[in-house]
């Protein structure tokens, strides 16, 4: 068929996809749209363009090759969460071509196959966006990322946790004590509501918890936050970070049914000290978790560059006396300079004060380092809408003994 040929048939069969969709099935025309557009792209931008290929002769193939190969590297913008609808779009087009007789049983279940496991393609996406352009070995992990090669490591969640002895050595249990952080008691209680509902469903988008489960978590907290009963995971700081600790250190996984299960990690955890869970947890969230993951889906920014520089900052906050209040923007204005860099080095590399403080750093890691225990901060008097909805707008901080401790450990590990 020539290239005309094949937009004509894909049209008509999109038109009768719509009217199916609208007419038979009495959807709305609003969700049949999104629907429709979802196997309009992927015929007309994929098949006909890209492989001069009919939606008749689709395949399981081209489904796997679209969304975890061609989709991430070629669509702008594109993202996981664009994943799941996709994938429920075609489930619902290629039954529909079967019961029209249009593609036999055993094209529709090879292509239904391909269709069954959306954590295969997010977990493509989550390693694409893991390479690192800037590296030496760029090429060969780019050739290992598009012959599929990461896929064939399997998490093994009998491993035992490897605790960091730099920053375990760093503090005794007495100054964990004398501390009072509730992190500890505020995870377990996460961890132990989470394990009572093993097997939840998550959200289809983004595969976090449903609001009711989020609300319910948020108020089992020493210090809930205020959150709106429309709330989503991404309002509830603490909640998002424990969510994404957990990830990290793979105390739950994210089934294949979008489900969330309990592994084995969990138990191992649950042996650990108390001690070596504080570690744990705080090696997680300041070195393992790529600190994109504790903002809201497309929050945008340079998180990368903050988690970068945090070395510069811990440096900045181990010179500060306990107890002391400081100005955070007048302390944040040195880093660039923390290590003896020059001022041409700190403009040069667009080091600006404002992206911390209203970034990921301001937004996130703070409340972070103040539930860990680490220091204190207060607002400042006249917030707009904005820094208010945000949590940003820090005026001054004011580290505490045991943030002294491990700030000058983590200023030395960089």
């Amino acid at each position: 068929m020539t290239q005309r040929e094949l937009e004509e048939e894909t049209e008509k069969l999109v038109e009768s996809f719509y009217n199916y969709l609208t007419v038979e099935k009495g959807l709305s025309e609003e969700t049949a749209s999104r629907h429709v557009g979802q196997i309009e792209f992927f015929a007309f931008r994929y098949l006909v363009d890209y492989n001069g290929k009919s939606l008749l002769d689709a395949s399981g193939s081209d489904i796997e090759d679209y969304l975890g190969n061609w989709y991430i590297r070629k669509v702008m913008n594109s993202t996981k969460s664009d994943v799941r609808p996709i994938l429920v779009a075609f489930k619902k087009f290629f039954k529909f071509l079967s019961e029209r007789g249009e593609i036999d049983k055993e094209q529709l279940g090879d292509i239904l196959s391909a269709c069954e496991d959306p954590q295969t393609y997010i977990r493509r996406f989550e390693t694409y966006f893991e390479l690192d352009q800037e590296s030496e070995a760029w090429d060969a992990d780019f050739e290992n990322w598009l012959m599929g090669s990461e896929e064939d490591i399997e998490e093994d969640y009998e491993q035992p946790h490897k605790v960091n002895e730099v920053i375990n050595r760093a503090f005794s249990e007495k100054d964990l004590k004398s501390s009072k952080t509730t992190v500890l008691e505020d995870f377990q209680t996460f961890v132990k509501y989470v394990s009572e509902n093993s097997g939840m469903k998550l959200t289809a988008a983004n595969s976090f918890f449903v609001r009711k489960h989020v609300l319910a978590l948020n108020e089992a907290m020493n210090s809930p936050e205020e959150l709106k009963s429309t709330a989503n995971q991404p309002d509830s700081r603490t909640i998002h970070l424990f969510y994404n600790l957990s990830r990290t250190l793979g105390l739950f996984a994210v089934s294949a049914r979008n489900t969330l299960e309990i592994t084995p990690r969990r138990d191992i955890f649950g042996r650990l000290s108390p001690n070596e869970q504080f570690v744990m947890l705080f090696d997680a969230m300041w070195t393992e978790t790529s600190w994109e993951k504790f903002l809201a889906p497309y929050s945008g920014g340079r998180p990368e560059w903050a988690q970068s520089i945090r070395g510069e900052i811990a440096l900045l906050f181990s010179r500060c006396e306990p107890g002391e209040p400081y100005p955070l923007k007048e302390v944040l204005s040195q880093v660039g300079m923390a290590k003896g860099h020059t001022e041409y080095d700190f403009v040069e590399n667009i080091v600006t004060v404002a992206e911390i403080m209203i970034g990921v750093f301001g937004e996130r890691i703070m409340q972070a380092l103040t539930l860990f225990g680490l220091l204190d901060f207060g607002f400042t008097k006249e917030r707009d809408n904005y820094f208010v909805r945000h949590g940003v707008g820090i005026e001054w901080f004011s580290i505490t003994k045991f943030g002294k401790k491990l700030f000058r450990v983590l200023a030395q590990d960089g």
